[in-house]
């Protein structure tokens, strides 16, 4: 990992505490300016962090920016993790990071927005930056395409329960792909299946889930 990653990580396990520049340096075995440099540039890519004298550095608590060392350290190993600032339609890049074939391991596709995102039957899905969570799980099941057809509704389910964990609150399902909240639609699901006709299996499988997060 670079410089920069290193201090992203320490801070982010130490959210709303002071890090003196001095440990940072100590344990990167960096200079000070180094690390001085590595907090300007994450600054600069949105985090919000605090600099006090005799305190050190401090990642605010509120920070929501997407964080890759955050989202491998949730998601595990065993999951391919690509975040981008901006793609036409994380289905798109699912797809093309996925032209040769099966994946190893599941795929993760995260973007701060969407050009040309995209809901059923080919209509246009609203993904401005700072407003939602964008992005497209691959999954490389061994199954056939009759038994694939219930993903989406599993999907659904899973975004649900997501959202009642870490906010408490209750969401409903619009079947089959749409999750709405006080009568506005929330989250939108669009499952795609890469197949090989000639064995009828599925090779991949493509989960495009768009939340809205500011504008529902």
């Amino acid at each position: 990992m670079s410089v920069k990653n290193d201090i992203r990580s320490e801070l982010e396990a130490h959210r709303g505490e002071d890090i003196s520049g001095q440990y940072l340096a100590e344990k990167l075995g960096v200079s000070r300016n180094a690390v001085w440099k590595a907090i300007n540039s994450l600054k600069n890519d949105g985090y919000k962090i605090t600099s006090s004298t005799n305190k050190g550095y401090c990642l605010s608590e509120s920070c929501d920016i997407l964080s890759q060392s955050t989202i491998e350290r949730l998601c595990g190993e065993n999951t391919d993790i690509k975040i981008f600032e901006s793609l036409d339609s994380t289905n798109n890049e699912a797809k093309r990071e996925t032209a040769n074939g099966k994946t190893d391991k599941p795929l993760l596709i995260i973007s701060e927005e969407q050009t040309l995102g995209r809901g059923r039957n080919g209509r246009n899905f609203y993904s401005p930056k700072g407003t939602g969570l964008y992005f497209s799980l691959v999954i490389s099941p061994k199954s056939d395409l009759t038994s694939a057809v219930g993903i989406t509704s599993y999907a659904a389910v899973c975004v649900v329960e997501a959202i009642k964990e870490l906010t408490g609150t209750d969401t409903k399902i619009k079947w089959v792909n749409d999750i709405y909240l006080d009568g506005k639609k929330l989250c939108g699901i669009l499952t795609e299946a890469v197949s090989d006709f000639e064995t009828g299996t599925v090779s991949n499988i493509i989960i495009g889930i768009g939340i809205n997060l500011k504008t529902a």
